[in-house]
């Protein structure tokens, strides 16, 4: 090394130690990314030399998050611009500016530093340029840009403004490959220490030449006011342009520094992620740390509480990955009604992790996902939109999320994901399923052997455990056929009005008016689709299973054959009957007929006696105490309810 780059070295060593004595973070976090784009399209616009152009952006300066800070966005670049349009006169006086302004700025990260001090550079030449481009066809900012002493006539001040343009432009490279090194996720992943150490050192002199370059660009103002200078506008946009190189050697050098730390990083990561289960963990937090720590510490909320990864430790986490629009909101609000509305539910969590149809969020999708999430009850990613993208190229390939589709993968308190999709589960016994376990589920399947009522209807309709409760019998029925429906609608108030007393729901796959049916419809087939599934992946092809058979069947259901189905019961206990359309409609009408010498009989009851086509061809009598007489006998051979009659001895 010859004894000018020893120099130099040595130079930037001591502007790095000088830089680093100011440097005080206090935790308060900007979102720099956003910050940059919204700066860097303000930038390109009042820079360009076309200025018909419209500006291509929209205003997002008020969605930028600002954490932990004792001030706000606009007032901390108006405390910067001050210091920044203050005279610098020679190479020493603007490293001293330069340092004032670290000092001013010592509370934030190095990415803060860099974009707030282009925010202050473009809020001034946006002021200063702006009314230029408006000028020729507004006639009040015309008057402003004369006020101001700026020519109209960008003519006189392009050879000027072109070298600006550039060496704003290399800035803002700069400045993105500081950004992008200071949300790598250092914490999580353990890479080559002597490259993570010599590309720190590059970010932090890279960020004293972005402060250093932008207050050179703001000296150069009044040359701006006063084009006629030609020989010192000439020496200025040398200046410039000798700027612009060297900062795009030094942006040509970090890039290639940073991309290599992150390609590092994303590897080991995703090994990480590969080996949750595998690695013995103490607690739940270094895996969720893992997940969604990676960039910039994301914070969880619940509505607008925000809820630190801390507070989920010793809990079983219930990760819901789904696409950002929870369309339809039927199901999900169904989901976490079966997880809360469950006394077991003390140690679980939910944790909605929303999925982006592309690498890219989109405004829209944003927009969704802070509207659902303060309104949801359970808790979610806050700004899911900076997570890292080997994270969610992880769970895309290695978990069985597709786009669209909705999972629920379940984590036990030490970390381990015990199950990668509990959707099923959680749809069909809601809380009874924890912990949600492979093992528990087949378990509950041991405990259903039947397609039963309360298997079918349980936390689906509002009113089934206080039927339940008082015992009472239900019938469940379904049919494209709006007709065969109205009919039996009508025979059962018939038999409502002999005595019977029995709930019929309608569970057709139509469209009804209530929105209190529709949701219970959607939900009972949404159950039965769940049910299915999760019979499916328990048994053998070979194996006979009752409940895939009755569920399927209903699923499979051809209205076209018959004119639909029904499924009677008692909610308290596990056998059904089922029964098609015409065979439901007949028997209805015969115990119709039988009037009341069915009175006291039960609704199930009365459709399985009345299945026998024929009465008993010959006419008998049996004799009983009048006690026994008072509720309803049966004949021994067709089990038919016999007429009553009074004899005196």
């Amino acid at each position: 090394m010859d004894s000018t780059s020893s120099i130099s070295a040595l130079t930037e060593d001591i502007i790095v130690e000088q830089i680093l004595r100011t440097h005080d973070p206090d935790g308060r976090w900007i979102d720099s990314k956003t910050l940059l784009q919204e700066v860097e399209a303000i930038l390109s616009f009042v820079l360009q030399s076309d200025v018909s152009k419209p500006l291509l952006t929209e205003n997002c300066m008020t969605d930028i998050e600002v954490f932990e800070s004792k001030e706000t966005l606009p007032y901390a670049i108006s405390r910067i611009s001050v210091q920044m349009l203050c005279p610098c006169m020679g190479e020493n006086e603007i490293h001293t500016r330069t340092m004032v302004l670290f000092d001013l700025l010592k509370e934030y990260r190095w990415d803060a530093k860099a974009v707030l001090v282009l925010g202050a550079l473009a809020a001034t030449y946006g002021g200063l340029l702006l009314p230029i481009h408006l000028g020729s066809n507004d006639p009040v900012a015309a008057s402003i840009a004369t006020l101001n002493q700026l020519p109209m006539e960008r003519t006189t001040f392009r050879p000027w403004l072109n070298p600006l343009s550039l060496l704003i432009k290399v800035l803002v490279d700069v400045t993105k490959c500081i950004t992008e090194f200071e949300r790598l996720p250092f914490k999580q992943a353990k890479v080559d220490s002597n490259l993570v150490g010599e590309t720190m050192s590059k970010i932090r002199l890279a960020t004293y030449w972005v402060v250093k370059s932008a207050l050179a660009c703001l000296q150069q103002i009044p040359y701006f006011k006063q084009p006629q200078q030609a020989t010192e506008s000439r020496r200025a946009a040398g200046e410039l342009s000798s700027l612009g190189y060297q900062l795009r050697n030094m942006h040509t050098r970090l890039s290639k520094q940073v991309e290599e730390c992150s390609t590092q990083i994303e590897e080991t990561i995703y090994q990480r992620l590969r080996n949750i289960n595998r690695e013995t963990h103490q607690d739940n937090q270094e895996v969720l740390q893992l997940l969604f720590s990676l960039q910039d510490d994301l914070l969880l909320q619940q509505y607008s509480r925000q809820i630190a990864i801390t507070d989920l430790k010793e809990k079983v986490i219930l990760l819901l990955l789904s696409k950002p629009e929870l369309s339809p909101t039927e199901p999900f609000h169904f989901l976490l009604q079966q997880l809360y509305h469950h006394p077991s539910n003390t140690n679980t969590e939910i944790l909605w992790t929303p999925i982006p149809a592309s690498q890219k969020w989109t405004e829209e999708e944003k927009q969704t996902v802070n509207f659902s999430s303060n309104s949801l009850p359970c808790i979610s990613v806050k700004r899911p939109w900076l997570m890292s993208s080997t994270v969610l190229n992880f769970l895309r390939t290695e978990w069985p999320y597709r786009d669209g589709e909705t999972m629920v993968a379940v984590m036990d308190t030490n970390g381990k994901v015990v199950n990668m999709n509990a959707m099923d589960m959680v749809l069909i016994w809601g809380g009874k399923a924890y912990p949600f376990t492979a093992s528990r589920e087949d378990e509950l399947w041991e405990e259903d052997h039947t397609l039963s009522l309360q298997l079918m209807l349980d936390g689906i309709h509002p009113e089934f455990n206080t039927w339940v409760k008082e015992g009472r019998e239900i019938c469940l029925l379904g049919s494209d056929d709006s007709n065969w429906v109205d009919e039996i609608n009508s025979l059962a108030r018939k038999l409502q009005n002999l005595g019977f007393e029995f709930e019929l729901i309608d569970l057709s796959k139509r469209t009804v008016d209530s929105m209190e049916e529709s949701s219970i419809q959607e939900l009972f087939w949404l159950r039965l689709e769940s049910i299915k599934r999760s019979k499916l992946k328990r048994i053998e092809s070979s194996n006979h299973d009752r409940v895939i058979e009755e569920v399927t069947e209903l699923l499979e259901f051809d209205s076209g054959e018959h004119k639909g189905w029904a499924v009677v019961g008692n909610g308290s206990t596990a056998e059904t009957e089922k029964i098609v359309g015409e065979k439901l409609t007949e028997r209805m009408r015969r115990i119709v007929r039988w009037g009341e010498h069915a009175a006291g009989m039960g609704f199930a009851e009365a459709i399985r006696i009345a299945e026998e086509e024929e009465p008993c061809e010959e006419s008998h009598t049996v004799v009983v105490p009048f006690e026994e007489g008072l509720r309803v006998v049966t004949c021994e051979k067709c089990k038919r309810p016999m007429k009553k009659f009074v004899a005196y001895q």
